[in-house]
């Protein structure tokens, strides 16, 4: 075996990163945050609103199974009684938590002068809360039945018509409740563009839900409301329900 001369050390010292080696790696860790974030933060995104897609067309699935068991009739809310539009529909879900939207963080909302968070995120479309022959409608795959509340509205419902008799339907700005201020019966009361400021889910008499750009729902098919009434039943006619 060959003796290292006296004064030679065994073992070389390993060489540690340069300063300017460092700043590289980091720079370059930065920049690949910078480009999978957003990508992480989409997919997160796309992921809860396709659960709130789920939960649309299970509450679809549900208003089409009462109905079925209750002569084509539609639900029936009465305020006065507490009795909700959802209540109703709770042996037709697997889970009550299918009226939680994964949309937002729910919130304490002011609900008839008391704080409250509202038992549900979804709002129903007013002309199906009382009794209503689901065969009434001419395009049940185009009637929309429950859109997304607003998260600072407490309003589980609204109403697609205008305020009062002989009201303008193609003016969205007659679309108002006299007993709560004025505020608008459903452009106020639903969130409109949850995901990516865009558009929402929506759920149809026919029992299908779909996404849509909300301005669509209410200007694709004339004469206004759109989807949300489209056969333009009002409060305020002699025929309605």
């Amino acid at each position: 075996m060959l003796i290292p001369p006296i004064g030679t050390p065994m073992t070389q010292s390993k060489r540690g990163f340069t300063l300017i080696e460092l700043l590289v790696v980091i720079a370059i860790i930065a920049i690949l945050a910078a480009i999978l974030f957003p990508v992480f933060a989409q997919a997160k995104a796309a992921a809860k609103k396709t659960q709130d897609l789920s939960n649309f067309k299970q509450i679809a699935t549900a208003i089409v199974l009462y109905a079925n068991d209750n002569d084509d009739l539609s639900l029936i809310s009465n305020h006065d009684a507490g009795i909700e539009w959802f209540q109703s529909l709770y042996p037709y879900v697997k889970s009550n938590d299918v009226f939680r939207t994964p949309a937002y963080t729910r919130v304490a909302v002011d609900h008839e002068g008391e704080s409250e968070t509202p038992e549900t995120d979804y709002a129903i479309n007013g002309l199906w809360t009382h009794a209503t022959p689901l065969t009434n409608s001419s395009a049940p795959a185009e009637q929309i039945t429950v859109g997304l509340r607003a998260r600072l509205n407490g309003e589980i419902d609204y109403h697609p018509w205008p305020a009062q008799a002989g009201g303008v339907w193609d003016d969205l700005t007659t679309y108002y409740d006299v007993e709560h201020e004025n505020e608008d019966w459903f452009l106020e009361r639903l969130e409109r563009t949850p995901w990516n400021n865009q558009g929402s889910n929506f759920s149809f008499l026919d029992g299908h839900a779909k996404y849509f750009n909300f301005d669509r729902t209410v200007r694709n098919a004339f004469p206004l409301p759109g989807f949300h009434n489209v056969d333009r039943i009002s409060y305020f006619d002699p025929v309605a329900p």
